[in-house]
């Protein structure tokens, strides 16, 4: 009964918010026309990205290929980008384009000075064209930004938001479309799909990859990292659960577990490490830094969120214990072709997945209590079965 009320709320909070998106992008698009106009054009190509860590995580191995693409030789690439990669970024692809615009989502969205100069600081650049990579594209910051530069070319895909009015509207927006013949792939296929369709070059990228840095971990003994954060609180894997199953491996005597996480994951970090023998970097160390600690582990254990997408590029047994909610898209990598990854999911989830006949579909929505429904005996099998194989 619960998990149906907060579902019939959430479909009204979605009719909401789609009428208040339409106006305010609307409201933006005259304040758009009234900025500047652009310097003669230039040999000067614009890439926009400014979704979160894990998206650039699945997109950044595509990068490089709009600087070799023959149609942009001799230009100046320039990448807007969002500030939370932006040490990540300079670690693993700093000579990736020629200049960064690195931008503060709080900043855009809550102070329309910051936004206004932004948009004229695209506008006073003159460029030729703009790029929008990212699959699902927000009216108010991709498309928005798109306009503001002011570029006679503007390249992306069909829009998969989870508004249809959204798309609709976005798709008119762009001089070219690239669609999709299948857009229920992993994110990781489609940034690779989408690279060749602008560029027209093969890609021959089989998973996602980083650089790791080699780190001083101080442990001798084979270790499990476990990433225990989550920007939304329907991805987070409670806390109790995380005992339980440390409890039930650390009976093996085979591994040691580290805990990691961001600042605003201390107090579950503390809580699990009271009740078991876990060590923990959480809060302690750089994104990099976390790389090197996987790239020494044994496996990881993630949440649905961007450290399964980093342990995956770290190339280690990855298990994501995920809610379901958009599954195709972050969580099936096995569907992608991508080995040594595996999910644990609720039952709700896994039977009305099996309904489906095990094939990706969209529009499951999870609540934030279908996570905590995982036992811990799933994961510690799902574990052990990695570690296996």
């Amino acid at each position: 009964m619960l998990r149906n009320i907060s579902l019939s709320v959430r479909k009204i909070q979605g009719r909401k918010e789609i009428k208040k998106v339409l106006a305010t992008f609307l409201q933006w698009k005259e304040e758009i026309a009234t900025l500047a106009p652009p310097p003669p054009v230039a040999k000067k190509l614009l890439i926009i990205r400014l979704d979160d860590i894990g998206d650039y995580l699945l997109f950044r191995n595509t990068l490089k290929a709009y600087r070799n693409a023959p149609q942009w030789q001799g230009y100046e690439i320039t990448l807007l980008a969002n500030k939370v990669w932006k040490g990540l970024y300079e670690y693993a692809d700093n000579d990736a384009a020629d200049k960064v615009i690195w931008v503060s989502k709080n900043d855009y969205f809550d102070k329309p000075a910051s936004r206004k100069a932004l948009w004229q600081s695209l506008r006073n650049e003159g460029f030729d064209t703009v790029i929008c990579p990212a699959r699902a594209r927000p009216l108010l910051l991709d498309d928005a930004c798109m306009l503001a530069a002011g570029a006679p070319h503007n390249i992306g895909s069909n829009n998969d938001m989870k508004y249809p009015e959204w798309n609709a509207l976005s798709d008119t927006l762009y001089t070219t479309l690239y669609p999709q013949r299948n857009m229920m792939v992993h994110e990781f296929l489609f940034n690779v799909r989408f690279a060749e369709q602008c560029t027209g070059l093969r890609l021959y990228l089989d998973r996602p990859a980083i650089p790791a840095p080699q780190v001083n971990t101080g442990i001798t003994t084979p270790y499990i990292v476990c990433f225990i954060g989550g920007s939304k609180k329907s991805h987070r894997w409670p806390a109790e659960r995380w005992i339980e199953l440390i409890q039930m491996a650390t009976n093996d005597n085979r591994y040691t577990f580290v805990l990691a996480g961001g600042k605003s994951d201390k107090d579950i970090a503390d809580k699990v490490m009271a009740a078991t023998q876990a060590r923990s970097i959480v809060g302690e160390v750089t994104l990099p830094e976390v790389a090197g600690w996987m790239k020494g582990s044994a496996a990881i254990i993630s949440n649905d969120t961007m450290s399964s997408h980093l342990a995956v590029s770290c190339d280690r047994p990855t298990l994501i214990v995920a809610n379901g909610d958009n599954f195709y898209k972050f969580c099936d990598y096995k569907n992608a072709g991508i080995e040594r990854v595996d999910n644990a999911y609720p039952d709700l989830f896994l039977n009305y997945w099996k309904k489906k006949h095990y094939k990706p579909f969209k529009n499951y929505v999870a609540v934030t209590k279908d996570i905590a429904t995982i036992p811990a005996n799933r994961v510690y099998n799902a574990l052990q079965q990695l570690l296996t194989d």
